[in-house]
C-alpha cells in the first residue's frame, strides 16, 4: 500500500483532478430546483363529502374524500385560476405540482417545485388561494341551487295555500278545502325553515394555515458536497488504480520484499553515472552507501573471494562493479575487475580508460589476459576488448575459468562485472565465480524475475551472497532500509586484518 502510494502518487492526482474536473462540469450544468409548499386547512363546505349530511363516520369514506380533494388541487379548472394569477402556465414541462395529506388530518400539502426560489413560493400560494377559491366557488353554487330550489317550491306552496283558501271560504269548515289550508301552511312552514337553514349554511372552504414561503436553498446538495464526495471518489479510485499497477508490475521496491525470498539486500545506492564515489566523497550519502556494501561483501564473502556483479533484468552490471571495486580499493583490498559483459559495451565509463585491448582479445590466454590489466584508481581493470562480437561465449569456455582463477591466486576480491542474470553469457560468468551480487532496480526488477533467476541458480548451484539495491533517483531511505543497515558488519569490517595489509 504504501510503496503503491509513492510511487503511483501521479495515478492518485490525476484521478482526483479528473474526478473534481467532472464535479465542476455537472454542478455548472446542474439544473438547480426549489420548492415551497403551502398548508390548507379544510372546511365542511355544501356539496363535498366533509359536510356533516354526507359524513357517515366511515374511515374509508374520509380517506376516499380527501383523496378526491387532493385531485381536485391539480384540475384544469384550479390550474385557470392559477394561470390568471401568475399570468403564466403552472407547472410547465420543468416544473412539479404534488399534494399530500398528513395523516388523520382533513388537510392538504400543496408543494410546488420550479427553477427558482420565488416561481416556488409564488405558484405554491396561487395553487393554495386557487383551490380554495374553486372550493367556495363550487359550495356557493351548491347553496345556491338548493336555495332555488327551496324558492321553488315555497312559491308553488303559496300557490296553493290561496287556493285551498279561496275554496274553504265557500265550503265552510268542514270541507276537504279547509284540510287543504292546513297541509299547506304546514308544509310552507317546513319550506321556509329549510330555506332559513340553507340560507345560514357555512360557504367558507377552508383557510391557508401555513403560506407558503420562499426556500432558503435548492433542493440540490450543496456545491461544495459534488466537490468533497469527487475528491474522495477520485482519491480512491486513484489509490485502487495504483494498488492494480503496483500489483500488475509486481517490482521488488524494497528491502521486505527481496528478504520473503531469502535475499539480503546490503546497501541501497543511486544509479551508477560517469563518476566515481571516490570522486564524490565529499557528498558523503553515496559514499556511505557503498562502503556499506562494501562492509557487507568483506563480512559475508571474506576474502579471497571471486564476486559476480549481475542484474536481473536487463541492466549493466558496470558501474555497480565499478564502484565496488572502488571502495574495496580504498580499504587497501587488492582488487581486480573484469568486464565479462560481452553482449554490449558499457554506456558509460567511470574508470576513464576508454577503448582499451582486454578479454575478447585475449583469445582466452592468460598470459594475454594479464598483459591487459589496467591498473587505475586503485583497481586492477580487465575491460571487455575492443572486438566483442565473436567472444559473447567466451565466458562459457574453460579459457575464461582459467584467467579467473589465475588472477584470484594474486588478487583479495576478483569482481566480475557479468552480463544480466538469466542470459547464456551472464550465467556462464556467474558459474566461474564463489558468489552473485544481484543488482534489483526498484523500477524494473519484478519479482517473477527474480524468483525464477533464483531458481535457476539453486538448480546451477551458483551461491548468491545478497544484493544492492539501486534506486534511479536519489530518494531518502525508508526506515526499513536503515534498520537493515550492516552496523556490526561495518564494525567487522573495520576490525578485519585486511585493512593492515597492503595491497599485493
Amino acid at each position: 500500500m504504501r510503496s503503491a502510494l509513492r510511487h503511483h502518487i501521479t495515478s492518485i492526482i490525476v484521478c482526483t483532478a479528473l474526478a473534481l474536473g467532472f464535479a465542476a462540469l455537472y454542478v455548472v450544468n446542474l439544473p438547480y430546483t426549489y420548492t415551497s409548499s403551502a398548508v390548507v386547512l379544510l372546511a365542511p363546505a355544501p356539496g363535498n363529502p366533509l359536510t356533516a349530511e354526507a359524513a357517515s363516520g366511515s374511515g374509508t369514506q374520509t380517506t376516499v374524500a380527501m383523496s378526491t380533494e387532493a385531485e381536485l388541487v391539480r384540475t384544469s379548472a384550479v390550474r385557470d385560476i392559477v394561470a390568471d394569477t401568475l399570468g403564466r402556465l403552472a407547472p410547465d414541462g420543468r416544473e412539479r405540482l404534488e399534494v399530500t395529506i398528513p395523516t388523520n388530518t382533513q388537510m392538504l400539502e400543496i408543494s410546488f417545485t420550479s427553477r427558482t426560489a420565488k416561481q416556488a413560493q409564488e405558484a405554491a400560494q396561487a395553487f393554495a388561494e386557487g383551490y380554495l377559491a374553486f372550493r367556495e366557488e363550487r359550495a356557493t353554487s351548491t347553496q345556491n341551487s338548493q336555495l332555488e330550489a327551496l324558492q321553488t317550491q315555497i312559491d308553488a306552496a303559496e300557490a296553493n295555500l290561496r287556493r285551498a283558501t279561496s275554496e274553504a271560504a265557500s265550503a265552510g269548515t268542514g270541507s276537504f278545502a279547509a284540510q287543504e289550508v292546513q297541509l299547506y301552511t304546514d308544509r310552507l312552514a317546513q319550506l321556509s325553515t329549510s330555506r332559513s337553514a340553507a340560507e345560514a349554511l357555512n360557504t367558507a372552504p377552508g383557510s391557508i394555515i401555513a403560506p407558503a414561503v420562499e426556500p432558503a436553498g435548492a433542493n440540490e446538495l450543496p456545491e461544495w458536497v459534488y466537490f468533497v464526495a469527487a475528491a474522495a471518489f477520485g482519491m480512491l479510485a486513484g489509490i485502487a488504480f495504483a494498488l492494480l499497477r503496483e500489483w500488475r508490475r509486481d517490482l521488488v521496491r524494497d528491502t521486505n520484499a527481496a528478504a520473503e525470498m531469502d535475499v539480503a539486500v546490503f546497501s541501497t545506492v543511486p544509479s551508477p553515472g560517469s563518476t566515481l564515489v571516490k570522486d564524490t566523497a565529499d557528498d558523503g550519502t553515496e559514499h556511505e552507501a557503498y562502503r556499506r556494501l562494501r562492509a557487507a561483501v568483506v563480512a559475508n564473502g571474506p576474502a579471497p573471494h571471486i564476486l559476480a556483479v549481475a542484474g536481473v533484468e536487463d541492466e549493466s552490471s558496470w558501474g555497480i562493479a565499478s564502484n565496488l571495486a572502488v571502495v574495496l580499493a580504498e580499504a587497501e583490498f587488492s582488487v581486480a575487475l573484469i568486464a565479462a559483459d560481452m553482449s554490449s559495451a558499457p554506456s558509460q565509463d567511470p574508470l576513464g580508460i576508454g577503448r582499451h585491448r582486454g578479454l575478447a582479445d585475449s583469445a582466452g590466454e592468460v598470459a594475454a589476459a594479464r598483459e591487459f590489466l589496467v591498473e587505475t584508481r586503485g583497481v586492477n581493470v580487465l575491460t571487455a576488448g575492443l572486438d566483442t562480437a565473436g567472444a559473447r561465449d567466451l565466458t562459457a569456455s574453460p579459457a575464461f575459468r582459467a584467467i579467473v582463477n589465475s588472477l584470484h591466486e594474486d588478487f583479495d576480491f576478483v569482481v566480475i562485472a557479468a552480463a544480466s542474470a538469466g542470459s547464456a553469457e551472464g550465467d556462464a560468468a556467474l558459474l566461474a565465480s564463489d558468489s552473485v551480487l544481484l543488482i534489483l532496480t526498484s523500477d524494473r526488477t519484478k519479482r517473477a524475475r527474480l524468483n525464477a533467476a533464483l531458481e535457476r541458480f539453486d538448480r546451477l548451484g551458483i551461491d548468491v551472497l545478497g544484493a544492492v539495491k539501486v534506486t534511479t533517483a536519489k530518494a531518502p531511505e525508508t526506515h526499513s532500509e536503515r534498520s537493515q543497515r550492516p552496523t556490526r558488519t561495518s564494525r567487522n569490517e573495520e576490525m578485519n586484518p585486511k585493512y593492515a595489509r597492503a595491497r599485493r
